[in-house]
């Protein structure tokens, strides 16, 4: 064993000491991950079930409706404003049920930049400085995730409650889900 052999031998237990370190690191990363996925799963499917009867809707960019369906407003819309960091949602019901309801649930997941299988965060964006709905639209955020939001895409969990005995002579609190697929 020559002097150069001497004084590197230290150094050669340092490194097989070094990549055990990052190759458990790196496995308690990957733990952390799926477990991150796991959680994320089942939050999902609990959305999932409790929206099992909602209505489907991708709504249209409210700047491109024409003034025929912006006046009727039958065709559900969405506008972003990126300076405040919210989401307005327009014309999920009729103007005059609009009045009536109530927002309960306002639940969004960022559905881009996602690998297959992978499930996004999903957060609350109901509204808490602002009303949920106003003027017939239902407000989201703002959120600290819908800032610089423009592009990307989304998908919203939301429930509203409204009495529809003004409207149709029935009594009682109705209850309609509207799961939205979008782009900001």
């Amino acid at each position: 064993m020559g002097l150069l052999d001497k004084l590197t031998a230290p150094f050669k237990g340092l490194t097989e000491w070094q990549k055990q370190q990052a190759s458990a690191a790196a496995e308690r990363e990957r733990a952390e991950r799926e477990q991150v996925q796991a959680r994320r799963r089942a939050r999902y499917d609990e959305v999932l079930q409790q929206f099992a009867d909602a209505e489907h809707i991708a709504p249209k960019p409210y700047h491109e409706l024409s003034i025929g369906e912006a006046k009727a407003g039958k065709t559900p819309a969405l506008e972003y404003f990126q300076r405040t960091a919210t989401v307005r949602v327009h014309n999920l019901m009729s103007h005059e049920l609009m009045g009536m309801a109530a927002l309960i649930y306002a639940l969004g997941m960022r559905t881009d930049e996602l690998e297959e299988g992978e499930i996004g965060e999903i957060v609350d964006v109901k509204p808490k400085d602002q009303a949920s709905i106003e003027h017939g639209t239902v407000n989201l955020g703002p959120v600290p995730e819908f800032q610089n939001a423009q592009g990307t895409d989304w998908r919203y969990f939301l429930e509203l409650s409204y009495t529809a005995s003004a409207s149709s002579g029935r009594g009682g609190i109705l209850t309609r889900r509207f799961i939205a697929d979008c782009t900001l």
